[in-house]
C-alpha cells in the first residue's frame, strides 16, 4: 500500500472488511480432527505481554485495531492496525499486544500455513518453490482479502462444504503471497538449510546455555545428524553460535541506550573479559569504543 491518502483509505476500507471475522477471540476454539491451516482471531481488552512465543508453522498475521510489538534479541518490531506480516515456522519473540485508544481493542488474525499445505502448493506452483522473498511483509490488497474471507467462510462450515474446497480457498491465499514474493514455497524433497534454522532458534534466545544436543532436539534430530548437516553447508554450531551472540551484541551496544552489561545479560555471556576478547576479534574495537561510536562502522 502505498501512503497517499487514496492508499489510506483503501487500506482501512479493506482492514474494515475483514474485522467481521475478529468480532471475538478464537485462539482456543477446538480445531476437530482435520486440521489444516486454520484463521484465528486474537482479541483483547487490556494490553498482552506474551514472553518466548515459538512458532512451530509458518503464519501470515493482520493487525486489525490496536499494535503488536515483537521483541526477538536486539531486533524490535512495532506494528499497527493495517500492517500485515509473515512469521516463519522456528522463530522465537516476546510479544505486546496493545489495545486501540479509540476502541480499547486490540484485534488481530493468525492463518497458519502447515508445512504439508506449503508442500501442497509447491507442487501446483513450482515456479515460486525455493524463490527469494523480497520482504516479509505483504501488501494488504482486495485481491488477498477477498481470498481470506473466503477461506474464512469455508472453514465456518456455514454450509456444506468439502474438505477440498476447504483446501482449495486457502490455497488461494498462499498464491496471492508467493505472487506479491513474501513467501517460499518447499518441496517434499527439498529441506530447508540447517544453518538457517539454527541462526533462527538461537537468535532469539541468545541469554540460553544453548548445546548441540538443545538444538538437536528442537529439531527432533541427532546431535551427530545435526553436526554433519551443519558441515556440509561449510558451518559449527558453535560458529553460529558465535556469529549470532555478536551481532547481537554489536547491535546492543551501537543502536541502543544500553551498556556492556546489558550486551552481556542478552547474549549469555557470564565472563566480561572473554566477551570483550571475542568482540574485538571480530569487530577490531572494544565493546566500550563501539558504544561511544568510536568503534567498527559495521556489524557485518
Amino acid at each position: 500500500m502505498t501512503g497517499t491518502p487514496g492508499g489510506v483509505l483503501r487500506r482501512a476500507a479493506i482492514t474494515a472488511r475483514l474485522l467481521t471475522l475478529a468480532k471475538c477471540d478464537t485462539r482456543g476454539a477446538p480445531q476437530g480432527q482435520h486440521q489444516p491451516p486454520v484463521i484465528s482471531a486474537f482479541v483483547a481488552r487490556k494490553r498482552e505481554t506474551i514472553t518466548q512465543l515459538a512458532m512451530s508453522t509458518t503464519g501470515l498475521v493482520i493487525i486489525l485495531e490496536g499494535a503488536k510489538e515483537l521483541t526477538s534479541g536486539a531486533e524490535r518490531r512495532v506494528y499497527r492496525s493495517g500492517d500485515i506480516f509473515v512469521l516463519s515456522a522456528n522463530e522465537h519473540f516476546d510479544v505486546v499486544n496493545e489495545p486501540d485508544d479509540k476502541t480499547g481493542y486490540y484485534r488481530a488474525l493468525f492463518i497458519r500455513f502447515d508445512r504439508a499445505f506449503i508442500i501442497e502448493a509447491a507442487r501446483l506452483w513450482p515456479q515460486f518453490v525455493n524463490q527469494e522473498t523480497r520482504s516479509t511483509e505483504p501488501r494488504i490488497t482486495d485481491d488477498l482479502c477477498s481470498a481470506i474471507l473466503h477461506a474464512a467462510q469455508a472453514l465456518a462450515h456455514r454450509f456444506p462444504v468439502s474438505r477440498r474446497v476447504v483446501e482449495h480457498r486457502l490455497l488461494e491465499v498462499v498464491l496471492v503471497l508467493a505472487e506479491q514474493g513474501v513467501l517460499s514455497l518447499a518441496p517434499k524433497y527439498i529441506e530447508d538449510s540447517v544453518v538457517a534454522a539454527v541462526r533462527l532458534l538461537v537468535r532469539h534466545r541468545l541469554h540460553l546455555n544453548w548445546t548441540t544436543a538443545a538444538v538437536a532436539s528442537e529439531f527432533s534430530m541427532s546431535e551427530a545428524t545435526l553436526r554433519r548437516r551443519l558441515r556440509a553447508e561449510g558451518h559449527t554450531f558453535q560458529g553460529l553460535l558465535l556469529d549470532e551472540r555478536m551481532k547481537a551484541a554489536f547491535i546492543i551496544l551501537k543502536d541502543r541506550d544500553a551498556d556492556v552489561a546489558d550486551a552481556l545479560a542478552a547474549t549469555g555471556y557470564h565472563s566480561r573479559a572473554h566477551f570483550s576478547r571475542q568482540f574485538q576479534v571480530r569487530f577490531g574495537a572494544t565493546p566500550n569504543e563501539v558504544r561511544l561510536g568510536r568503534g567498527a562502522p559495521s556489524s557485518s
